[in-house]
């Protein structure tokens, strides 16, 4: 009786991820009595950390948007009362993303008139086309109602999401290279010239321009403060947790069970997993077949590899931007060139060294990888909890592909060879075990402008008392999944 009433309560989430946490926080705020389940050793999603060489390097969030005081990040984090506690370092406001392109470098900058000045110097006949981007861009985002913290309706969004990335860059710019430019760190939406709606591109940029800046004690700050605000509400996050059945009787969720055989009973349930995983693990009459093969039907962003590389002291200079780099001057091309044997597009990320700030401690090579470069080991699985090896095969492999990229990035790094002192390898299986990611997608599942019906997903199931968040519900990043925990909870107190 005593571990039933431990087990029952107001909400409970499903998925340790920044999703998951915030809508759990938000919630304990509000008095609900929150439980969170992690299947993990490691709580964050996509805000974990993990050690190469005993430095400390991110699974994915390299850089956050909108973090200035008043912008809507930094509001959201201020009613949590954690954006005065995340130890943050701006990115060069002359440049945050720097962009080399067929062997020439362009500069992305902070704030909106000194981003269209800096492009405006290598583009002076684009000047009044950049400003009319910028200007198309805040468009955009003023209709998102979330996106500036107020109310709104679906109609608003609908009036600006049927364009597609690349017909409205055609629209905007005149230049072909410029357009290359502009949406050359496509890598933070996987862009794809025919079906990446122009909305994706215009908030994630935004939020970039507003203002750009790196979690200097690693973005896994971010989790950590918010799993003390649920605890300090009388709330649980619990580890090692993973689900195995949602329970539905009468149209409501009765029961949650985990693969240690416990028993949860909530009022309603958060799922901050991928829908299609959500609904493997419910029977239910109400979640249609049809709705189940949508979902399972749907495609994915790209997948990826990062090499994670630790330095040498005083080798590498630090750089306060981050690179992205096209071998060939035309971005569309990145994701339909397989990067395995040498890369075609990447970005590279710096991790400052704290004793010697001129030089970099470590760096990340970013870049994408098609799943099927490591089919050989698909039905393998590996995480802390399940070490399940793979083979030196595949370590072999790895190791490969690493020094072939280490080999690549010398071209803009001179040095970087012999400044490599270890070296570690995430692969699509790695993000797909860790994250609970099919295929080990980047951002989930791919928006289609041409379709954006069946690939845009409401966190408002069948069942009354079960909803849905994360990054493959309206938008990704943390911008992105934080907007879309709000929108879960406004959907659970309509």
């Amino acid at each position: 009786m005593k571990e039933a009433l431990e087990n029952t309560c107001d909400i409970l989430v499903i998925g340790a991820g920044l999703g998951g946490l915030l809508c759990a926080a938000l919630l304990s705020l509000d008095g609900k009595k929150v439980i969170v389940l992690e299947k993990n050793k490691q709580i964050g999603g996509n805000l974990q950390s993990f050690a190469v060489d005993g430095k400390r390097f991110e699974s994915a969030v390299h850089y956050i948007g909108s973090l200035q005081k008043g912008q809507t990040l930094h509001k959201i984090f201020n009613y949590l009362g954690i954006a005065d506690h995340i130890s943050l370092k701006k990115l060069d406001d002359d440049c945050f993303d720097q962009i080399i392109l067929g062997g020439k470098t362009y500069s992305m900058a902070q704030g909106y008139e000194k981003f269209i000045d800096t492009l405006a110097e290598a583009f002076p006949h684009q000047k009044a086309n950049l400003v009319n981007y910028i200007r198309e861009i805040k468009t955009v985002c003023s209709h998102f109602p979330l996106y500036n913290m107020r109310l709104g309706s679906v109609s608003e969004k609908n009036k600006v999401s049927h364009y597609g990335l690349k017909q409205k860059m055609d629209e905007l710019i005149s230049d072909e290279t410029l357009k290359q430019v502009l949406t050359g760190n496509n890598m933070l939406y996987a862009g794809d010239a025919d079906s990446t709606p122009f909305f994706i591109h215009a908030l994630i940029e935004n939020s970039y321009i507003e203002s750009s800046w790196k979690c200097e004690k690693g973005s896994i700050q971010i989790a950590k403060k918010l799993q003390q605000i649920i605890q300090q509400h009388a709330g649980q996050v619990l580890r090692n947790k993973e689900v195995t059945r949602i329970h539905e009787e009468e149209a409501k969720i009765v029961g949650v069970q985990t693969s240690d055989q416990s028993w949860y009973q909530p009022k309603s349930v958060i799922s901050n997993l991928h829908p299609g995983v959500t609904y493997s693990l419910l029977d239910s009459k109400l979640i249609k077949p049809v709705t189940k093969k949508r979902i399972n039907a749907t495609a994915h962003t790209s997948a990826a590899l990062m090499v994670n590389i630790s330095l040498q002291d005083k080798k590498i200079a630090y750089r306060n931007h981050n690179i992205y780099y096209h071998k060939r001057p035309n971005v569309w091309l990145d994701l339909q060139y397989p990067n395995d044997e040498n890369p075609n597009s990447y970005a590279l990320f710096f991790y400052q060294d704290p004793d010697n700030k001129k030089f970099a401690r470590g760096i990340s090579i970013l870049t994408y990888m098609s799943p099927e470069a490591f089919q050989q080991w698909k039905d393998t699985f590996h995480t802390t909890n399940e070490k399940q090896q793979r083979g030196q095969d595949y370590l072999d492999k790895k190791n490969k592909m690493g020094l072939r990229f280490i080999e690549q990035v010398e071209a803009i790094l001179p040095g970087l060879k012999e400044a490599v002192k270890s070296m570690d390898v995430c692969t699509p299986l790695s993000y797909r075990d860790y994250l609970n990611i099919p295929e080990g997608s980047m951002y989930g599942l791919k928006k289609n402008v041409f379709d954006l019906a069946n690939t845009t997903f409401s966190p408002r199931t069948k069942i009354p008392n079960l909803f849905l968040t994360g990054q493959n519900i309206n938008l990704h990043g943390i911008l992105g999944v934080s907007i879309t925990a709000l929108l879960t909870i406004g959907e659970m107190t309509d």
